[in-house]
């Protein structure tokens, strides 16, 4: 009410009215600009720390009796379908279509290095295992949820995680293809997979993608029933998903872990998810299982699986770690299944030299050869885990230094298991396992596999 009668104001009182609303909003508003400035600030700090973690947690390693490659070496490399069957670089905020000053992977270096087909696979959860444990507990400190934090993802739920690695790479996809650039291709069925062969034989320059998942946390549980499972599968396959891992270092409702607490073998739930990822055409990934785990599923699934990255604990020489590699038994589970096993190119899964690398191929061959395998370089594969917080001792440009360690060693592999090392055996299982495949078209298409180069 305004003056002595109500609705009846002077000119001085509504001017003053007036003012003080303007003056109100003004205030509000100066506060609201200091609180952006303020977050907006503190948000930039997060995302410069999550920076200096990644190259903290990302660099190369040097090994100064690396060869050199020759000539002969450079070229049988670059006529590669060259497959890597795992990299994490999709958790780290960087542009996976920029070349990067730090970390492991992007487009152009991966380009450098004739990647024809990349693995990419998203991490929801790691943790941070403290020195005077020998294993993982479900209370070990999750350091993805503080990365979250840094990066402005998301930071509660372990699905939005990885739904939102998954966007992040169709955006990627979606911009190389306008950029005018090396075209980022999403794999999605022997389709596309064969139509990425042609491509890269007729020397286009395209890098094909294959979506995975390390560790399925947030499917199944207590409260989940097996149709639930199943749907969080469906879900994962709808968005293009086409590797699965049911665990990653924690134990969790589908399976123990190899560093787990109690690393037990697939639950019930486990049981389904791979059922179900198997009948869709996602192949089963069983890196970082327990090796009660690893035996269940060698004895449930029909198809081909792989063990994305990983060493073998024969001859693990520091700093190698033997919980996080492969036992020979692990192994010949493998080899029954008609799998393959991608080795890693870092420390800890091989040993301090890049020699090693060729030898825990080598021994893998070794068993194969045993068991009356007429091809045993058929079920080995290049898995690097590039930008998985470990130290990798060859560089994704100079990728050619690792076919020279094959070609090199003492006892050398022949150029036609280096190619299938390099890449055929990955592209038969996809081949075999993806939506419209089959062992038969696995043959076809990959026995023949040479390819042009796009970079010389």
């Amino acid at each position: 009410m305004c003056g002595p009668v109500r609705g009846i104001c002077s000119r001085r009182e509504v001017k003053h009215s007036v003012t003080s609303k303007i003056l109100l909003f003004l205030v509000i508003c100066l506060l609201f600009i200091a609180a952006y400035y303020a977050y907006a600030n503190y948000a930039a700090g997060l995302y410069y720390l999550a920076g200096r973690y990644d190259r903290m947690m990302n660099p190369y390693g040097v090994d100064p009796e690396a060869p050199v490659p020759t000539d002969a070496d450079v070229d049988l490399h670059r006529s590669m379908f060259v497959v890597d069957l795992h990299a994490d670089t999709l958790k780290w905020e960087r542009d996976l279509l920029e070349r990067s000053a730090f970390g492991h992977a992007d487009v152009p270096r991966l380009r450098e290095g004739n990647v024809s087909l990349q693995g990419f696979t998203i991490v929801t959860k790691s943790p941070l295992r403290m020195p005077w444990r020998d294993s993982v507990s479900a209370r070990s400190p999750d350091t993805n949820t503080l990365l979250s934090l840094m990066q402005g993802r998301p930071m509660f739920s372990l699905r939005d995680r990885a739904f939102h690695q998954i966007e992040r790479f169709k955006e990627a996809v979606r911009r190389s293809r306008e950029g005018g650039g090396t075209e980022l291709r999403l794999i999605r069925d022997v389709e596309d997979l064969g139509q990425l062969v042609e491509d890269r034989r007729a020397g286009r320059d395209v890098i094909g993608g294959i979506l995975g998942i390390e560790g399925g946390h947030w499917i199944g549980g207590t409260a989940a029933d097996h149709e639930s499972v199943r749907a969080d599968i469906r879900e994962l396959f709808d968005a293009g998903v086409r590797m699965f891992a049911p665990t990653h270092r924690f134990d969790n409702a589908l399976s123990g872990s190899s560093e787990g607490y109690a690393r037990y073998g697939l639950t019930a739930h486990g049981r389904t998810a791979l059922e179900e990822a198997e009948r869709l055409g996602i192949t089963v990934d069983l890196a970082h299982i327990s090796n009660d785990g690893l035996r269940d599923a060698g004895e449930q699934l029909d198809n081909p699986f792989i063990v994305s990255h990983t060493g073998v604990r024969a001859n693990c020489e520091e700093p190698c770690r033997p919980d996080r590699n492969l036992s020979d038994e692990d192994i010949h589970v493998v080899l029954e299944n008609g799998g393959v096993i991608g080795v890693g190119y870092w420390p800890q899964a091989v040993g301090p030299s890049v020699w090693r690398i060729a030898d825990a191929m080598a021994h893998i061959m070794r068993l194969a050869e045993e068991r009356g395998v007429d091809d045993p370089g058929r079920h080995v594969a290049l898995g690097s885990d590039y930008d998985g917080s470990v130290t990798p001792l060859i560089e994704v440009s100079h990728l050619d230094v690792l076919t020279a360690t094959m070609r090199q060693r003492p006892d050398p592999f022949t150029d036609s298991q280096i190619r299938d090392i390099g890449g055929r055996n990955a592209c038969r299982i996809f081949a075999t396992n993806l939506p419209g495949g089959n062992a038969e078209t696995s043959e076809q298409l990959c026995t023949r596999l040479n390819v042009s180069s796009p970079h010389k």
